[in-house]
């Protein structure tokens, strides 16, 4: 190697070694924007600084503000049902929200076992029967030249059933009656129809939301398929089954009842499930499980899938589901589960309003499905579709699709990995033991920092500053994971070395970071690997094209190249400019999905800790260059920068805690309110839980004011029953409990229950009930026999809770665990379902070992139409109606009226 001085002499912009505090030198390179010899005669140390630092920072900037434009850009609503200029039939957005506000705000809350749950069903056949007959009509009028339209059938199913659902850890037994799915196939006759593809939406909605997105979205959507494609020539290869299934809120029952007692189901090839959990933005593809169907979205318009949400939701972080898992557990069938997931605040809240649905949205979904129906229809094989998860897809910006299987994944790893291993024999990559470290220990800082942020912020009482945004969280939190990395390097910046060494070594470590990630990811057979591949390629690229141009400026005068040493200006930008794009094109799904899912995971999630680190790994990953910029102009200009962003972070940490509050109108907090009579003890009680870790004191005060009365705290992990009308979701809540008896005898203008004191339990009518009948039993074997029946007029959802060792029951889709245990049936119906029976067998110590059952039941009233179940001749008291009247705008409610009561049997 050449003596430093002498090279030092013949090329002056050499960086010398950084023993000065004020060292500004750059990197060795004419091209150098920000090189001394450039920039020194027109800007002082301090602007070269600033500049190079602020040119890398637009360039960054330009890119987020280009990826965040194409990300959220939607197509242009279309509003007349025919195209003007072809006259052929199109989608049209208009009427799809015709459907969607004629559900959600004409019915409103179709709650499974409700009148609007009939009014939905009544509604939706009509309509279909008038597309039916349309359909009819333009075929007798369409020339006998013309390729025919399809048949077009219609079923309405009504079914029985049970099955084992579990969920969160838990485990529900469901039984349902009464459950209706209105279905729809049109196909070319009975060569088309041994092979159909099934869309499903679900008409039904969750308790305490009028269900726009989620799902009159859908069912909307499917509606006008169906209009376009019965006035379209009739598929030619395989059939498509629309299902409006009328029960998935309810745990899935109505899309299982489809999937295994349909006449249908044994036709179908494939399925693809349209959800919702927010209300605006391109709708995702976020599960796929055949390389057919992953192949077949590779058609569609708009393009916005990736394997990456595919693994993150199969992790079950995500606490959420869809009929997609009917489908796939009961009737073996592959395909996609598409959603909308933006602007989750207003997913299962009283706000998801087609007022809040983003223009743009419904096209989208429209467009996107309609090509992926005719795909399906028209070319797709689907015989012998086969399940698999060792696909890798992603959209590219969201203009077209790449789906490739996992040996080609392997092959391209082993092609980047190759690439960085010739790049460090060549010398263009030059990774040092420390600069490797350094990254790593950067890495696990970006993680760590931010929570310190975390514990002064509830230290305040300030929780949940980041919620009303999902951005917030960057700038809360980006800064000191920001200081903390650069931190970092400060402390493993070789003082002995040029900045340029520095650079390079860092630059090269983080390639041989992203290198090592994609080799362990690829060996675990992670699928989402490919990001690695993309960043490890990346790297490798702007160091081959570093040392190209490095070394034509290093070269003698006898045309001889030294080693390369330094870092040219460009480099970073090569380096940054795909990392930094995709990662900000996939960094808003990250965002849109995981802050406003904070606001529904429990008060116990650390979910302030959980979105610091969510935070510092987007602050890692975004820009790996950065790491080795901060190198370029020596350690003191590094500690200022670190001085600057600490000081930057603790601004922005006092300003968030003055002025800043976690919830509005439009990012509310989940409250759930239960008005609870428990038949047992006579109670009459006010359940008040929320379910995220924010305050809720100032809220819990209001409702004790309306009420007169103190509330007491009770914990959801110690009181497991209190909320079993919602089990398995009831693990997440702790309760604040009112007596409300008090109340309701001072307002009552009935003086027998104003003065009585009898319970006021005492007043209710037709409370539902449990009776045994066929009751045996044999003490040869130590088993007991009954037949449970319950009868619950006017209410809906009950929950049966017991304890036993139980050896045989009914419910023949699952065996009852062998010991005892704990077990939670619960039981939906469709609309005037009131009662089901249930068989059991269980193992007791004599004959009057009797079955201990708590029996827990909705109110039917209360859902959309506030109304209320009152005790006859209360008068207009309504306490829940008086909850949901002073609800502040920063708070949304889940709310029901329940009596709870214990048999033994």
């Amino acid at each position: 190697m050449a003596n430093p001085t002498a090279l030092k002499q013949r090329h002056p912009k050499t960086p010398s070694s950084d023993h000065s505090s004020q060292d500004y030198s750059a990197v060795d390179n004419k091209h150098d924007l920000a090189s001394p010899r450039k920039l020194h005669s027109a800007f002082s140390p301090l602007k070269t600084v600033l500049s190079a630092w602020g040119l890398f920072l637009a360039f960054m900037a330009l890119l987020v503000v280009i990826t965040y434009q194409i990300h959220y850009t939607l197509p242009t609503p279309v509003r007349e049902s025919t195209n003007p200029v072809t006259g052929q039939v199109q989608f049209s957005e208009e009427n799809v929200r015709v459907i969607v506000r004629h559900l959600s705000e004409d019915i409103g809350y179709r709650v499974v076992g409700t009148e609007q749950e009939l009014e939905t069903k009544q509604y939706l056949i009509k309509e279909l029967t008038t597309l039916k007959d349309e359909a009819h009509m333009a075929g007798l009028r369409r020339p006998a030249t013309d390729d025919a339209l399809p048949n077009f059938d219609m079923w309405v199913q009504v079914g029985d059933g049970h099955h084992r659902f579990d969920f969160m850890s838990k485990v529900v037994m469901k039984m349902y009656t009464n459950m209706t799915n209105i279905v729809v196939r049109l196909s070319c006759g009975p060569e088309c129809d041994q092979n159909s593809v099934l869309l499903n939406a679900h008409y039904d909605t969750t308790l305490g939301s009028p269900g726009a997105a989620d799902d009159a979205l859908g069912v909307g959507v499917m509606m006008e398929m169906i209009r376009v494609l019965s006035l379209r020539p009739a598929p030619k290869k395989n059939s498509i089954v629309f299902l409006f299934n009328g029960g998935e809120e309810s745990l899935q029952d109505a899309s299982h009842a489809f999937i295994t007692s349909h006449e249908l189901k044994d036709n179908i090839r494939a399925v693809v499930n349209l959800e919702a959990c927010g209300t605006s933005g391109p709708e995702i593809l976020f599960q796929a499980n055949s390389r057919a169907m992953i192949d077949a979205y590779g058609t569609v318009p708009y393009p916005h899938g990736t394997v990456l949400a595919n693994d993150l939701f199969a992790t079950g972080l995500i606490l959420s589901d869809t009929d997609f898992r009917q489908f796939v557990d009961h009737g073996n069938l592959t395909g996609l589960d598409m959603a909308v997931y933006k602007n989750s605040y207003l997913y299962h809240t009283h706000l998801d309003l087609d007022e809040f649905m983003e223009a743009g949205l419904p096209q989208h979904m429209g467009e996107n499905t309609l090509a992926l129906a005719t795909f399906l229809t028209e070319k797709a094989d689907l015989v012998d579709l086969e399940s698999t998860t060792s696909v890798v897809f992603f959209d590219v910006f969201g203009q077209f699709f790449v789906a490739y299987s996992w040996s080609t994944a392997l092959r391209i790893h082993l092609v980047v990995g190759g690439l960085a291993l010739l790049s460090m024999v060549s010398s263009a990559s030059r990774p040092t033991l420390r600069a490797t470290i350094s990254i790593l220990l950067s890495f696990v800082a970006a993680l760590v920092l931010p929570n310190l942020s975390v514990i002064f912020l509830q230290s305040l009482g300030k929780p949940m500053q980041w919620f009303t945004h999902e951005w917030w969280s960057c700038l809360l939190f980006g800064p000191v994971a920001f200081a903390g990395m650069f931190a970092v390097q400060y402390l493993f910046h070789d003082k002995k070395a040029s900045t340029g060494a520095n650079e390079l070594s860092t630059f090269s470590g983080i390639q041989v970071f992203y290198t090592l990630c994609l080799g362990l990811a690829s060996y675990s057979g992670f699928a989402s690997s490919y990001v690695f591949a993309l960043y490890s390629l990346s790297c490798t690229v702007a160091l081959f094209l570093n040392q190209r141009r490095v070394a034509a400026d290093n070269t003698t005068h006898d045309g001889r190249q030294q080693v390369v040493s330094s870092v040219d200006f460009t480099t970073y930008f090569i380096g940054a400019l795909m990392p930094t794009a995709y990662f900000s094109f996939v960094c808003f799904s990250l965002l849109d999905i995981f802050i406003p899912l904070t606001g529904r995971i429990g008060v116990d999630a650390p979910v302030d800790s959980i979105v610091a680190v969510l935070t510092g790994f987007i602050c890692f990953v975004f820009c790996p260059p950065v790491l080795a910029f901060t190198h370029r102009f020596g350690r003191a200009v590094l500690q200022k920068l670190i001085v600057f962003l600490l000081v930057a972070h603790l601004a922005i940490l006092l300003i968030s805690a003055v002025f800043v509050a976690p919830y509005d109108e439009l990012h509310p907090k989940r409250v759930f309110v239960q008005h609870l009579r428990n038949m047992t003890s006579g109670e009459s009680i006010l359940y008040v839980a929320h379910a995220d870790a924010g305050p809720i004191t100032s809220y819990v005060a209001q409702v004790e004011s309306l009420f007169d009365t103190q509330a007491t705290f009770k914990s959801g992990s110690e009181n497991p029953g209190d909320w079993n009308s919602i089990y398995p979701f009831s693990q997440f809540l702790d309760s604040y409990v009112l007596d409300t008896t008090p109340y309701i005898k001072a307002q009552t203008q009935n003086q027998t229950i104003a003065n009585t004191l009898q319970p006021l339990t005492d007043f209710v009518q037709e409370a539902p009930r449990l009776v045994a009948e066929n009751v045996s039993y044999d003490p040869q074997t130590g088993l007991r026999k009954l037949t449970v029946l319950c009868t619950h007029p006017h209410y809906i959802w009950t929950v049966a809770s017991f304890d036993t060792e139980l050896v045989s029951w009914s419910l023949s889709s699952s065996e009852p665990f062998p010991h005892p245990s704990h077990y939670v049936i619960r039981h939906v119906g469709g609309y005037v379902s009131d009662g089901w029976r249930l068989d059991l067998e269980y193992r007791a110590s004599g004959p009057e070992d009797r079955l201990t059952i708590e029996l827990t039941a909705m109110e039917t009233e209360g859902f959309g139409k506030d109304e209320e179940r009152e005790l006859i001749g209360s008068g207009d008291i309504g306490v829940m109606r008086k909850v949901l009247k002073t609800r502040p705008d920063w708070v949304t409610l889940t709310y029901f009226g329940t009596t709870v009561s214990h048999f033994m049997l």
